[in-house]
């Protein structure tokens, strides 16, 4: 019996490791078509954009050269958050992939495996893993580090959508918050 139970109890732990190596959930970006771990129920607890967290989104171009490499930053801060994700996607109006996401820091960022989704948009998605879900401390994020490679056709718009979350760490739904932005940008005519 007492074999049963340990086994039991491995199998738990495996699955719960295994479930936040994912980190959030494909299709989870809030761009058009996605959803957020809020309307997807994943956590809950404030109103979507409650405005309670200061959000730092770092090097998305205002106007982009064709084909250039861009370095890009995230983080957030909220008074007692110990946990953080977010999901991130580049789209143009349409709702099609734009450009190329590039993790550049593997213990905190992943790009999400396409064969766990179906899109129609080509899209990918860049999250966080288990590690880039600890933030420095208490009611601080990790930085979340990636590039963006600019596509070398410039007649389409990109738009960057992430979605955030500053969570409480209590393993429930309840108390978490969820953040969206939207920046857009377009090309340099130079």
């Amino acid at each position: 019996m007492r074999n049963i139970i340990v086994l039991f109890l491995c199998l738990i732990l495996t699955t719960s490791i295994f479930a936040k190596k994912k980190g959030a959930p494909p299709m989870s970006s809030g761009a058009p078509g996605d959803r957020t771990c809020q309307s997807g129920k994943c956590h809950a607890g404030g109103d979507l954009n409650s405005m309670l967290a200061t959000i730092v989104i770092k090097g998305v171009p205002e106007k982009f050269i064709p084909g250039k490499v861009y370095d890009i930053s995230i983080h957030l801060e909220q008074p007692g958050m110990k946990k953080w994700g977010f999901q991130t996607t580049v789209a143009d109006k349409d709702g099609n992939a734009i450009g190329k996401l590039i993790s550049t820091d593997g213990q905190n960022t992943q790009i999400l495996d396409k064969s766990r989704y179906q899109s129609q948009t080509g899209r990918q998605y860049l999250t966080h893993t288990q590690a880039g879900s600890e933030g420095p401390k208490k009611g601080i994020s990790p930085v979340w580090k990636m590039q963006w490679e600019a596509p070398t056709d410039s007649s389409r718009r990109p738009a960057f959508y992430f979605a955030l979350n500053a969570a409480n760490g209590n393993d429930k739904k309840t108390g978490d918050f969820i953040y969206t932005r939207t920046i857009q940008t377009q090309p340099d005519k130079k």
